[in-house]
């Protein structure tokens, strides 16, 4: 490739990843949005097109590993406090008024307030016909749609969507409770490793349910005539054991129930974990235990606005951050990005390295609130609540 079709950028500051930050750098990038190179600014071959960007410092775009598009205009404020059963309860009814946005219309109201918060990559759980928000997918966020599979029989399962799953296709199961353990275990056979996203371990109910088949959840299925499991196990993760789940690809969401064993064996499994701050804030759960299982920080996601204020990944840095400060702003940031990218299974995002997609965010650092110029001083600020003073629209790939 000539050098002609590359094209640099230099803002005052490049935070690389949650380590590096370089300031009078040049991100040079391909015409494909790809970065061929990070160098000092005085080093840039002169033929190379420069575009300079004066008080401002880029970083990698916030990648949201879990969040579901629908329920956009749920009226979660009047749900707040109460129990999970109880919530699913009101969500399901409201799902049958007439008046609520489409699914379509829900996803495009939630990407963009995504965008204008900064996302660069999301991946949803599609459970209503419409609400992937493929036909946004011209603009940012990025999607990642894994269709939401709810199989509480194995007649309500159509096991020729396996053929899809074998194609490579991201795949999501809702939760234990509403998958049937053999349709969870053919799922996650035939994916071998690939991305298979799942509730687990979110709150006290589910882990009645699976180890008595009492309490709230167990109500909630049988009044609306579902069948409970037969067998019983002590924990989540002895389910996921038990249908094949643990394993790598395996994607645990929210695990804010989970112990320090339980989240041991799942990084020992090497199955990754998303933590929802907001969902979690939202209900109002104990501190987990993710930092006292002393594994490596869960990516972060954002649930859906039926269970959380607004769709906003530096929020939910900062959800996060306040409960757990222990590991640092710096390990943080690295979870909204790096982690993110890597349960995702999506090695191009993350970081603003060679080879990666020079998606950035853009932040302004001429204001009031600009941050100490180094890697930790920027994380730290971020954690904290600096925000740039406008929107995030910015958040685009470098073209």
């Amino acid at each position: 490739m000539s050098q002609n079709s590359f094209r640099a950028f230099l803002p005052d500051a490049l935070l690389q990843d949650s380590l590096t930050l370089q300031e009078r750098t040049a991100l040079v990038v391909d015409q494909n949005a790809r970065i061929v190179a990070v160098t000092p600014a005085a080093s840039l071959p002169a033929d190379i097109p420069k575009t300079v960007f004066p008080g401002e410092l880029w970083t990698a775009a916030p990648v949201l590993a879990h969040a579901h598009l629908e329920s956009f205009d749920a009226p979660s404020e009047e749900w707040g406090g109460a129990g999970f059963s109880t919530w699913v309860a009101q969500l399901l009814a409201w799902r049958q008024r007439q008046g609520r946005l489409s699914a379509p219309a829900s996803a495009a109201a939630s990407l963009a307030e995504l965008l204008h918060f900064g996302c660069g990559l999301v991946a949803t759980h599609v459970a209503e016909a419409g609400a992937d928000g493929t036909a946004y997918q011209a603009v940012l966020p990025h999607i990642l749609a894994m269709q939401e599979v709810f199989a509480p029989a194995a007649a309500d399962f159509d096991g020729e969507f396996l053929t899809t799953i074998q194609a490579g296709a991201a795949i999501a199961l809702h939760a234990p409770f509403s998958i049937a353990d053999e349709v969870a275990a053919a799922v996650f056979q035939a994916a071998a490793g690939q991305l298979v996203s799942i509730h687990l371990g979110e709150h006290e109910e589910e882990r009645q349910l699976l180890a008595s088949g009492t309490g709230p959840l167990a109500d909630l299925l049988t009044s609306r005539g579902r069948s409970l499991k037969q067998q019983r196990w002590a924990s989540p993760v002895d389910w996921l054991d038990a249908v094949g789940g643990l394993q790598p690809g395996t994607l645990v969401v929210h695990g804010s129930n989970l112990n320090v064993a339980e989240l041991q064996r799942l990084a020992d499994a090497k199955v990754g974990v998303v933590f929802c701050p907001g969902t979690h804030h939202y209900f109002e759960r104990p501190l987990p235990a993710f930092v006292a299982a002393g594994v490596a920080l869960p990516a972060l996601g954002c649930d859906s606005r039926a269970s959380n204020s607004c769709l906003d990944p530096l929020r939910e840095l900062q959800l996060a951050y306040a409960m757990m400060p222990e590991p640092g702003a710096q390990a943080w940031w690295h979870a909204l990005t790096s982690t993110g990218a890597a349960v995702l299974q999506q090695p191009t995002w993350g970081a603003l390295t060679l080879g990666k997609r020079a998606t950035v965010l853009r932040l302004t650092l001429q204001h009031q609130a600009t941050p100490e110029l180094s890697a930790a001083g920027v994380c730290q600020a971020l954690c904290e609540g600096w925000r740039p003073p406008r929107r995030l629209d910015d958040c685009a790939p470098i073209k």
